[in-house]
């Protein structure tokens, strides 16, 4: 099981991906080179697949992004899928935001990571999947 991270240029007036009007067109983070060079400054060590997938192995943690834009072509967004017991996770997403000058928005959060939120943000991802894995109830 994963934490998404979703990565685009929100709106920087709202507060919540929910306030995002019906019409909205996501602008360019930029080209898929760019992404690609954003991610291997934030993420040292990133290794790309054939398939235009990105692999890392952070301390405690293991993320992958699809990154199969061709050089040349706008990217709209980028989805981190992490996995791991580390909170450096968190703060990882969060660097590969800043670098694309984007918000970050994670599976079970409500409003947007922030250098405040994204540790309880991840935390609260970790009980869940703690939870749902061992059986127990989800809330």
């Amino acid at each position: 099981m994963s934490w998404d991270v979703c990565i685009m240029r929100f709106p920087p007036e709202i507060g919540a991906v929910e306030e995002i009007a019906a019409d909205w067109d996501p602008p360019s983070l930029g080209t898929g080179r760019e992404i690609r060079a954003a991610l291997d400054a934030c993420l040292p060590g990133i290794i790309y697949t054939e398939d235009g997938w990105g692999d890392y192995e952070g301390p405690g943690f293991s993320l992958s992004t699809p990154v199969k834009e061709a050089d040349d072509a706008p990217v709209t967004g980028a989805t981190l899928f992490i996995h791991g017991d580390c909170e450096s996770a968190a703060h990882a997403a969060l660097a590969v935001a800043d670098r694309l000058n984007a918000r970050a928005v994670a599976t079970g959060t409500e409003g947007f990571l922030t250098a405040d939120s994204a540790g309880s943000a991840f935390d609260a991802w970790r009980a869940y999947r703690d939870r749902t894995v061992s059986g127990g109830e989800a809330a």
